[in-house]
């Protein structure tokens, strides 16, 4: 039997989420048999974006697991400090991006996309992000995987942008800072006259956008989503889940339309678990190793859950 034409939907969710798809995106492989890399279109959202360039330049999710595990050698990324720390640096004056607050009002975006483009420009250095990628990718060029989109939002227009498709003339390494361009956490990136931010602040997963193509199956990991919500006692974590069941009516929209465009998507969200792993803070590298622990503890069950829906 032939494969079906396969899409890999990799999410938003900064350090804590990565860890958690790689643990999940292992556990995936090895159940259905199949190789990451081979998918017929690759979406990547903010940490997403990154895993799925990993994987659009050839990288293995055996190799980012060995890396998880502190276990490959000569790897260029150090996971305690590239992404910037828990507490971001303080951000420099000036909106992120004030024409998003506009079409807010217009009801043309969302509450959440016209709040955050009134954070201010974030100061994350993303050099090491640029190095990662440069490491994987001949700097100024794409990934061997053409099928490979990165979701950002246009500051001006609002309207999310698939990197790789709608702009296949900028590179990698600047298209992977444009989707993971947290506003009031890292810094917007500019290109051709157009302002990029991290496409989560449109939607978590951006599954929607494989309408209209001719996938026939979408897996879908969504770690700022969750179909099994926990009740923590944090004032703070209670505030994140409220933040995380915004962002899982997105994800359950976009399942939906895919479901009734005939299109069979196997979706993972983080359990009860993998919650209290996370803690109120995806941010937080202290907490990437219990993450990816107890994602490996969870996957087994998420993905044979997943696959029988």
């Amino acid at each position: 039997m032939t494969e079906p034409k396969r899409a890999l939907v990799l999410g938003c969710g900064a350090v804590a989420g990565a860890a958690w798809q790689i643990a999940t995106l292992n556990e995936l492989q090895q159940r259905l048999g199949w190789d990451a890399r081979d998918a017929d279109i690759l979406i990547g959202t903010s940490a997403g974006a990154v895993l799925a360039t990993l994987l659009g330049a050839g990288v293995s999710v055996e190799r980012m697991l060995a890396s998880q595990r502190g276990e490959l050698q000569g790897c260029q990324w150090n996971h305690d400090t590239d992404t910037g720390g828990a507490i971001p640096p303080l951000p420099r004056l000036g909106f992120s991006g004030v024409k998003l607050f506009v079409h807010g009002l217009r009801g043309e975006v969302s509450p959440l996309t016209a709040i955050t483009g009134l954070m201010p420009h974030g100061r994350t250095d993303m050099q090491p992000m640029t190095n990662l990628i440069d490491s994987v990718v001949t700097p100024g060029q794409w990934v061997s995987h053409r099928n490979t989109w990165l979701i950002a939002v246009d500051a001006d227009s609002g309207q999310r942008v698939a990197l790789g498709r709608d702009h296949a003339d900028m590179p990698a390494n600047r298209a992977v800072c444009a989707s993971y361009a947290v506003p009031g956490v890292c810094p917007p990136v500019q290109w051709q006259g157009s302002t990029y931010l991290d496409g989560g602040i449109a939607s978590p997963a951006s599954a929607d956008l494989l309408l209209g193509t001719d996938i026939e199956e979408a897996i879908v990991l969504a770690p700022m989503a969750s179909m099994q919500m926990d009740n923590p006692r944090s004032p703070l974590a209670k505030i994140e889940r409220r933040v995380r069941r915004y962002m899982t009516a997105i994800v359950d929209r976009e399942v939906a339309q895919l479901r009734h465009a005939g299109i069979r998507v196997i979706r993972i969200d983080p359990g009860p678990q993998d919650l209290t792993a996370f803690g109120f803070n995806m941010l937080d590298p202290s907490r990437r190793e219990r993450v990816f622990q107890t994602a490996c503890a969870t996957a087994e069950s998420a993905v044979r859950a997943a696959l029988a829906g």
